[in-house]
């Protein structure tokens, strides 16, 4: 217990006399606390660009739906080199027919819903207005279960609608707004979408732009029968298949592997013609590009901090060559090397944090001055997050460059002689 109160009352005493040197030479502080300022604030600037980023693309994707497999031609995660892109290009599009054929199957017992969806470019006019190239995405009516679809009036089309594939449509806030004075005035309204009078029935919710475009904003969604029989095509879609939420996925998966390569009708030594995509696959490798971006950053911010910590270090000589005269009366009078070993790299610490402490105020003062801007003048649903564990990140390399900046010039004041050290000019 009395070694500890030893070490807290030396402690204190060394932030005193830190203190003192600090404020008694302001423009040599200010120069050891800029070069590690500008380091701090590049690497923790760095760290929030990239963590915002992946946390922004991760919420875009995860809004494609929870527990939910797609069954598509392409895969999501490549594939690999073994599996080259012309043989995707040979597969063949998932059908409207599999999702009944796929209900025959036992994995359906595990599943909420299943839905194919198939999508084209048009133009869609109302009297003289004309919006174009507006993504036409068909969908059967389970769509709504797979996806939290918030509408801003109306409703989504019904089973009635989807089976007789009825002239109906839900449309993009955007879309809205560009065909009617007011987005609202849409509901009940006919449009010219694909040459032919449909209905709208609803307006989606304004989602706002994401990094990934996955919303409704710039779209309309039609029954999947009515825009088949509209563009005379067939084929060329995707499944979407949600799990129910007390079934393990991947035991699905497997399951739902085996049911579509029955339906497709290969031999057990066929490969798989098809791709099962789920969600976690592109979370995963989203990940991983990240954590390698992230190890980029690390290593131009590094080099910023190695700069700043030069310069506490060459600061610190300065320090300790200053004031050896100091050091050899206090070792006369009983001061420890432990005492002047920690009294230095209390000051070193000091300065790094007090940099650190600016950089990460930096940080934060940019990210909210970006985020004002992204939010009233560019209308983006990106934010930029400075997360607590990059304020404890900066905090830490603030430590570590201070104590090893600082331990040299320390370690070398510590071990001054008394006699020499009083003696020296």
């Amino acid at each position: 217990m009395k070694k500890i109160t030893l070490y807290l009352r030396l402690l204190s005493e060394s932030m005193k006399m830190a203190y003192g040197s600090l404020v008694s030479n302001k423009l040599r502080s200010f120069l050891s606390v800029l070069g590690i300022t500008i380091g701090i604030f590049l690497v923790i600037l760095v760290f929030t660009l990239v963590d915002s980023l992946e946390t922004n693309i991760k919420q875009s994707v995860q809004s494609l739906g929870k527990n939910v497999i797609y069954v598509d031609k392409w895969e999501w995660s490549g594939g690999g080199s073994d599996y080259p892109w012309w043989k995707f290009l040979s597969r063949p599009d998932a059908k409207l027919e599999e999702v009944e054929e796929l209900q025959k199957f036992p994995v359906n017992n595990y599943l909420d819903a299943v839905s194919y969806t198939h999508s084209r470019m048009a133009d869609v006019k109302k009297d003289v207005k004309t919006v174009e190239d507006v993504s036409i995405e068909g969908y059967t009516e389970d769509f709504s279960k797979i996806e939290d679809l918030e509408l801003e009036n109306g409703r989504f089309f019904n089973t009635f609608e989807d089976i007789n594939g009825k002239a109906v449509a839900v449309i993009g806030y955007n879309v809205a707004k560009g065909l009617f004075d007011k987005p609202t005035d849409a509901l009940g309204q006919n449009i010219s979408l694909l040459g032919k009078q449909t209905l709208v029935i609803g307006v989606f919710k304004y989602q706002g732009d994401n990094l990934i475009n996955i919303d409704f904003d710039d779209k309309i969604a039609v029954p999947i029968r009515y825009l088949e029989y509209a563009t005379g095509t067939r084929g060329g879609g995707r499944l979407i298949i949600k799990v129910n939420e007390n079934i393990n996925e991947d035991l699905v998966y497997y399951e739902l592997l085996g049911a579509m390569r029955s339906i497709r009708r290969l031999k057990p030594s066929d490969d798989d013609n098809f791709s099962l995509n789920k969600i976690s696959f592109l979370t995963e490798t989203i990940g991983d590009f990240f954590k390698s971006v992230n190890a980029f950053g690390l290593i131009i911010g590094m080099f910023s901090l190695l700069v700043g910590g030069f310069g506490v270090a060459n600061i610190m000589f300065v320090s300790v060559k200053e004031r050896t005269n100091i050091i050899g009366v206090q070792k006369a009078l009983g001061a420890k090397n432990e005492f002047i070993l920690i009294q230095f790299l209390t000051e070193a610490v000091i300065l790094s944090l007090i940099g650190g402490i600016i950089g990460i105020l930096l940080t934060a003062g940019l990210a909210s001055i970006l985020n004002l801007v992204l939010e009233k003048f560019v209308d983006s649903g990106f934010r930029l997050i400075l997360s607590k564990e990059n304020i404890f990140t900066g905090m830490f390399f603030s430590t570590v460059i201070g104590l090893l900046s600082g331990f040299v010039p320390a370690y070398g004041a510590s071990q001054l002689q008394p006699v020499e050290a009083m003696r020296s000019k």
